[in-house]
């Protein structure tokens, strides 16, 4: 499936391939693979089987548990794993940022998983969602802001965060930057904001509750903007409000997790994130 936009800037905010190994910053991040996830079928050029082998292409594999070296990681696995202290520095590290990638390619393969169950109409309806989402967000966040720091090319998810909040208020009323952009480590104290989130906070939150008013009737639109949610964020360790508010949703449902993806990524061992996050006052 062809991308909506393809070449990469100095920021790479544009960057929508899942075989980018880059900084994939800002409304594009993964997109491919979300335009895949929300449409694809049993069989044909866009089918589940391809799907889900270059998900763990991108992500590597479910652990069988945190002291699991041998599976392949999106990340790089410690030296030391087998003894490391899971509790504090590398080793809570690695648990952290192993349940943020596990969860996240759970979700996907969740969101494929009922794609398959639908019509080829229904299908379409969903790609057009997440198109007509990503094109408007190119052309409010932009495609050339510089990042000079960790927390610029966050701005498009601190946007989704916010709206996904449901006690932010609305669109209409907003000034300033805003605090679903704290871009933070969980164990740190400081806090960068994305800077520009304040130009584009209002504009952004109303073309997502346009475009959700022109799709209200496609099929599992609030999911898919979870997973874009998610998705977009260049990296949710780094991100709390993008993971209580777009990833933690799918790990609340019933169903969760989807069979055969992770163990780890569930509560009660997730709530290790909050935890951390909410000590520093970041949650």
């Amino acid at each position: 499936m062809a991308s909506l936009i393809v070449e990469h800037n100095s920021a790479c905010e544009r960057a929508q391939l899942s075989t980018c190994h880059c900084f994939c910053h800002g409304a594009g991040h993964q997109l491919d693979l979300l335009m895949r996830a929300v449409s694809c079928s049993a069989t044909g050029k866009n089918n589940i089987s391809q799907l889900l082998t270059d998900l763990d292409g991108v992500f590597g594999g479910f652990h069988a548990n945190y002291r699991d070296g041998t599976t392949p990681s999106r990340r790089t696995v410690p030296d030391d794993l087998p003894t490391v202290g899971l509790l504090r520095g590398r080793g809570a590290t690695w648990v952290e940022t192993l349940l943020v990638d596990e969860a996240l390619h759970a979700a996907f393969v969740g969101m494929a998983h009922y794609s398959v169950s639908l019509s080829p109409s229904e299908r379409e309806g969903r790609l057009t969602f997440v198109k007509d989402l990503a094109s408007g967000a190119f052309k409010i966040v932009g495609a050339d802001v510089d990042a000079h720091n960790i927390s610029d090319p966050h701005l498009w998810c601190s946007i989704l965060a916010e709206s996904l909040d449901p006690s932010a208020v609305k669109y209409k009323n907003l000034t300033g930057a805003s605090p679903h952009g704290r871009i933070c480590f969980p164990r740190s104290g400081s806090v960068r904001i994305p800077r520009g989130i304040a130009a584009v906070r209002s504009p952004g939150r109303a073309h997502i509750e346009n475009t959700l008013l022109a799709h209200k009737t496609t099929v599992g639109v609030q999911d898919i903007l979870f997973l874009m949610g998610s998705a977009a964020c260049p990296d949710l360790w780094h991100h709390p409000a993008a993971v209580r508010y777009a990833l933690l949703p799918f790990v609340n449902g019933s169903a969760w997790p989807p069979a055969h993806t992770t163990t780890a990524a569930k509560h009660p061992g997730i709530d290790v994130l909050e935890h951390r996050w909410t000590q520093r006052g970041n949650w």
